[in-house]
């Protein structure tokens, strides 16, 4: 359901615009890692340890980018990329790497484009100096990204942070003195229910489980707030609540 309203809006936007008229080629290929993350201090973070990919689109003038652990390489037309199915990871980064790309060509103050070097911990303590206005006392994170989880500990305790990733090399470990946990459907309910707020990596919207933390979301009552740049075009055509404040 989500899929299909979301891939309704954008296609009445391309109409709106008159874009699927247009012999507009979008071409996606994978980031290098200096290209999307620069030069960090800190080197844990998954797209230098080869676990994740920044796929990037453009058209016209205006770059997208999509985190994936399916990456591919390719040019077509954006009336062809949303003909796709929604049936693969694959699929699902091309689409909405060119969504971003789309949205941004419309928008320009939408932020695409992931930050560099430091600038990833320089966002997380501007998403702390945001939370904390919020009387947050327990904070859920829905993928491991490190500067965000340093930070939620400095700012919360690590009693008070609950952290679940699908990353099997970080099963069973602990970061920052927070327990990482699989993230089963069981300990991802109990995080949204434990948790007074929930921040969940855009990446979701690639790999297709968005739909269903937006669902635990719902039955436990908790807000939710996605971060980074994938889930940019997907946030401002359902309504999503976003935290990204230093891509461009």
């Amino acid at each position: 359901m989500f899929y299909d309203q979301l891939k309704e809006r954008f296609l009445a936007l391309a109409i709106k615009h008159s874009l699927l008229q247009e012999p507009v080629a979008i071409s996606a290929r994978i980031l290098s890692n200096e290209e999307a993350i620069g030069n960090p201090t800190r080197q844990d973070y998954p797209l230098l340890k080869g676990k994740e990919f920044l796929m990037a689109a453009r058209f016209k003038d205006s770059q997208g980018q999509a985190f994936t652990d399916a990456p591919s390489e390719q040019i077509s037309t954006l009336e062809a990329i949303l003909d796709r199915p929604f049936d693969s990871v694959s699929n699902r980064a091309i689409f909405i790497a060119t969504l971003n790309a789309v949205m941004r060509s419309l928008q320009p103050e939408i932020m695409t484009i992931h930050c560099h070097d430091d600038e990833p911990e320089d966002c997380a303590r501007e998403m702390m100096r945001r939370i904390k206005q919020m009387s947050i006392k327990k904070v859920g994170l829905v993928g491991l990204q490190p500067a965000i989880l340093e930070a939620l500990v400095e700012t919360f305790g690590a009693d008070h942070v609950i952290c679940v990733d699908r990353d099997e090399s970080q099963l069973g470990s602990s970061k920052y003195g927070v327990s990482i946990k699989w993230g089963d459907e069981q300990e991802t309910a109990d995080l949204f229910v434990k948790s007074d707020l929930v921040l969940a990596t855009g990446s979701t919207v690639v790999n297709g489980s968005l739909p269903g933390l937006l669902q635990l979301a719902k039955d436990a009552q908790t807000e939710i707030i996605f971060y980074g740049t994938s889930i940019a075009g997907a946030a401002e055509l359902m309504n999503l609540k976003r935290f990204c404040f230093k891509a461009v």
